[in-house]
């Protein structure tokens, strides 16, 4: 059990009204009593505000807890579906707070409203708006995204083609910067993987249908995309002026001693990156992964060539 995993674990087991001993939660985590004490310290650095006592162990304040909530279960289970967003793109305490919330959903849910909760978190993906994609792009994710909640079929028209064909969405594919919509399509017989850019509209219809059991999330929840470690260094003239777009996620950013900014960021396909980067010219070095620099310079020699080529104003003037 890592400390991300170790912090919840640690909320779900204090109580306003009782004490608990370092050695009792070091029983019920399976660690260590140096490892309970090495992590409180952390989480009361990072705000949480455990209250301890030599002798009678740790507990958390009243004011801590809210009043008890009454949910609905539609309620409880956005609720799992957001924190489990919140978890994985917070971190420090709120990320503990979020994934402490998920254990407590879930444990007050039916096991049928759970594996709803786990299929959500499989096949609706809660990310922010593309920075760099079009509008149109977004209106119509967000229509997928509440088809996929509802389980309500949708009529789509393809950009290549007028006509209007139901499709049941069965869940969202991110493969490099595009997204993909699979479900199964009627007119077809079959399930079909359709790409956002190719719709040319997406509206939601009344009518009902039950994903597959073969499209719903393992009970064990749903597996973590894989992740690409990039590097990349900005050279002091515009360090202190780098802005990341909220799509991307920073896991470091190291100012180095002669004025340069070493950024770390966990991408899961290289073109998520390649917009931002190339907006930073010639400020910006790839450190790694040698795929994304390869990329990044074959596309300036490209746009290079492009403007040698490109006929200008003073080409097409007459002469004086």
């Amino acid at each position: 059990m890592d400390p991300s995993e170790r912090w919840p674990a640690i909320l779900l087991q204090l109580e306003p009204d009782a004490w608990r001993r370092a050695e009792d939660l070091a029983q019920a985590l399976g660690v260590s009593e140096r490892t309970v004490y090495r992590d409180v310290q952390a989480m009361v650095e990072a705000g949480v505000p455990l209250q301890g006592v030599p002798g009678k162990g740790y507990r958390v304040p009243h004011d801590y807890l809210l009043e008890p909530v009454t949910l609905t279960t539609d309620e409880a289970v956005m609720l799992v579906l957001s924190s489990a967003y919140a978890a994985q793109n917070v971190d420090g305490r709120y990320r503990a707070a979020a994934q402490s919330a998920q254990e407590k959903l879930h444990g007050v849910l039916s096991d049928e409203d759970r594996e709803r909760a786990f299929a959500l978190q499989g096949s609706v993906s809660l990310v922010p708006p593309s920075a760099f994609g079009p509008p149109t792009d977004d209106m119509l994710l967000q229509r997928v995204r509440q088809a996929l909640v509802e389980e309500r079929a949708l009529t789509v028209t393809l950009a290549s083609d007028e006509t209007n064909r139901r499709f049941n969405p069965y869940g969202l594919v991110q493969q490099g910067g595009t997204w993909h919509v699979v479900g199964h399509a009627p007119s077809r017989g079959r399930v079909v993987h359709l790409r956002l850019p190719e719709l040319r509209s997406v509206e939601l219809t009344n009518d009902r249908f039950e994903r597959p059991s073969s499209y719903r999330t393992p009970p064990e929840g749903p597996s973590s995309p894989p992740e690409r470690t990039v590097r990349v260094a900005f050279d002091a003239e515009v360090a202190s002026d780098v802005q990341v777009a909220p799509s991307l996620h920073v896991t470091d950013r190291e100012p180095q001693p002669d004025g340069r900014l070493l950024l770390t960021l966990s991408v899961r396909h290289e073109r998520e990156v390649l917009p931002w980067l190339l907006g930073w010219g010639r400020h910006a070095y790839v450190v790694e992964p040698r795929s994304l620099r390869e990329r990044i310079a074959a596309e300036a020699r490209a746009a290079a060539e492009q403007y040698q080529s490109a006929p200008t104003l003073l080409d097409a003037a007459p002469p004086s």
